[in-house]
């Protein structure tokens, strides 16, 4: 099969996905507008000096020239209201489009001109791929056509979580970017309450983002000595801090299915994580993980603090965490229900 993925090449979902697909024996071409990594080899779009919602539609041209040469057999579009409109306005099916969160989430929820891009580019998708119920909701509610709209979460990889550190009793980690959305500073209020009450508790920061000086300075003048930042980490090294972890922290404000929190789960680091909706199509409040509300470092800390003087609620939840990654989070096989969904669009031939 040949795929033409449109997407943001600087990501590193885009770059998991294509290398994906590539790995099950498929040609996958990549444009953007964006920068990526050599190894991805993308072909990168003429990005005019203007806002977004012009700059994605003006790159539509070179965009349907490409692949009138390229042929592909399916376009596969990531991110609703850019990626998507230029998939739906280059003309060519089949096309996907995979909605990521954030595009329908927060920024549909809050612009309405990004309701009616993601309107227009949803309605005319051969198929609408979601990682989530409460994000293929959201597309449903935006014009994607309910038979055509599926939830798959992406999940993780099992083998990167086979073999980990011991434990480190009173390790706190977090792993989200360093950004408004994420809502860091929530994580460091809540657990400074924590550390402060338990000597042996330490809380390591992952990540990285335009707010991470100021959280630096925070964490320097509450907590001397008991944060640390790591910045942005591989995905070993991911693997390997949750591993050693107690407890899991997310204060997002908002989420579909966070490949984090899975890796928490994995991994066997308890999830403490605010209470979304996308969160809980994954684990419940004392279910696999404590639930505190959204924006509330009090909260916060009484539910870790909880979490802490648990050990044998924590035994069962990573025993409980393990078995539903193993049911309906494991990468390889969520990935091959997709690609079976592309298979079906490129065998009916219309692309070409």
């Amino acid at each position: 099969m040949r795929i033409a993925t449109l997407s943001n090449a600087s990501a590193i979902h885009t770059r998991r996905w294509v290398e994906c697909f590539r790995g099950f024996g498929h040609e996958v071409e990549v444009w953007s507008l964006e920068d990526g990594p050599a190894a991805l080899g993308a072909r990168r779009l003429p990005r005019a000096p203007l806002p977004g919602f012009l700059r994605y539609p003006l790159a539509v041209g070179a965009l349907r020239r490409a692949l009138e040469v390229y042929r592909p057999d399916l376009v596969d579009a990531h991110y609703v209201p850019n990626y998507g409109v230029m998939a739906a306005l280059a003309g060519r099916h089949p096309f996907t489009i995979t909605a990521w969160g954030s595009d329908l989430l927060v920024a549909g929820a809050r612009d309405p001109l990004q309701r009616a891009r993601a309107r227009f580019a949803l309605g005319r998708a051969d198929l609408v791929l979601a990682d989530a119920e409460n994000l293929a909701r959201a597309a449903r509610a935006l014009g994607a056509p309910a038979a055509r709209t599926w939830a798959i979460p992406w999940g993780v990889e099992p083998a990167r979580f086979s073999s980990l550190p011991p434990r480190e009793p009173g390790l706190l980690f977090t792993s989200r970017m360093h950004e408004p959305l994420y809502d860091v500073p929530v994580v460091l209020e809540g657990a400074a309450r924590v550390i402060e009450r338990h000597p042996h508790a330490r809380l390591v920061v992952a990540g990285d983002g335009p707010e991470r000086a100021r959280l630096e300075r925070f964490a320097a003048e509450r907590l001397p000595g008991r944060v640390e930042f790591v910045g942005l980490l591989p995905p070993a090294g991911i693997a390997e801090w949750l591993g050693r972890a107690e407890v899991y922290l997310s204060a997002s404000r908002s989420d579909s299915t966070s490949i984090s929190l899975l890796e928490a789960m994995a991994a066997g680091a308890i999830p403490v994580v605010s209470d979304l909706e996308g969160n809980r199509e994954w684990v419940g409040e004392r279910d696999g993980a404590r639930l505190f509300a959204v924006g509330d470092a009090a909260d916060l800390s009484r539910v870790l603090d909880e979490a802490l003087d648990d050990p044998a609620w924590r035994e069962a939840a990573r025993a409980r965490n393990r078995a539903v990654i193993a049911e309906r989070g494991s990468w390889p096989r969520n990935m091959r229900r997709i690609e079976e969904h592309f298979l079906r669009l490129a065998a009916s031939g219309s692309g070409r």
